[in-house]
């Protein structure tokens, strides 16, 4: 028997085509930015699998909002390391 249902990647890829008209409405730099966000969400979609009865708008976003701290942490933690060598960080 077959699935009856889509898995997630399916219905997070079937939400990202929803957005193809507006992401060609973007400059070539902010639809760069876009499918940054896009890529990014889709690195948790292991985690998406496991909440199938939310929208997959909902889980992309929050996907998307995991990607973008967990990129704000890498940075911070690389600042507080060059500030430190540099003597500029108070402690």
């Amino acid at each position: 028997m077959g699935r009856n249902s889509l898995t997630y990647r399916q219905r997070l890829e079937a939400e990202v085509q929803r957005w193809s008209s507006f992401r060609r409405g973007l400059t070539g730099e902010e639809r760069q930015a876009f499918d940054r966000l896009v890529d990014g969400s889709f690195r948790y979609v292991h985690a998406g699998t496991l909440y199938p009865l939310r929208d997959a708008f909902d889980v992309f976003v929050m996907s998307s909002l995991l990607s973008h701290e967990e990129r704000l942490s890498i940075l911070e933690k690389e600042l507080k390391v060059s500030m430190k060598v540099d003597g500029r960080l108070i402690p």
